[in-house]
């Protein structure tokens, strides 16, 4: 029996813990920009919190994901706005309860040097939430889109 391991972390398998924050990623055409829809589920019995800049905000001030060509895997460069900062605090993250979702969605096209022409590229996310004051790894993706660049 073949067993992925990849498969296991997603879910928190190997952890012990089952999976606490569903998150889930699709980037859909809107104006000719690719714009990545988020959705956020707590599924745990206790508070999580996740960072503003994944939840809520709709302009990124630094490289938060990585994109990349599909057929390549050739990173794209980050070309928006980098915004200096300390580390992390209490304010930089949104308490969520149990049970509750949450939707954001973010235009891509000023943050990533996207190609002339219909492309196929990937998109991912690594970083953390906190529960009960600790980090927690979260990771998204790579989920596959196209994009038509202008």
């Amino acid at each position: 029996m073949k067993i992925n391991i990849a498969a296991l972390l997603a879910v928190g398998a190997l952890s012990g813990e089952p999976k606490m924050l569903e998150v889930r990623f699709t980037v859909k055409e809107a104006g000719g920009h690719p714009v990545l829809h988020i959705a956020l589920a707590n599924r745990s019995a206790r508070q999580l919190k996740v960072l503003h800049a994944l939840a809520t905000e709709e302009e990124m001030f630094g490289k938060l994901f990585e994109v990349r060509d599909a057929e390549t895997g050739q990173l794209l460069d980050y070309q928006g706005i980098m915004v200096k900062r300390g580390p992390l605090t209490d304010a930089d993250y949104l308490a969520m309860k149990p049970g509750t979702h949450l939707s954001n969605a973010i235009d891509l096209a000023p943050a990533y040097s996207f190609r002339q022409g219909r492309h196929a590229y990937t998109i991912s996310y690594a970083g953390h939430y906190l529960m009960d004051g600790k980090e927690i790894p979260l990771t998204v993706g790579p989920v596959r889109f196209e994009h038509t660049g202008r």
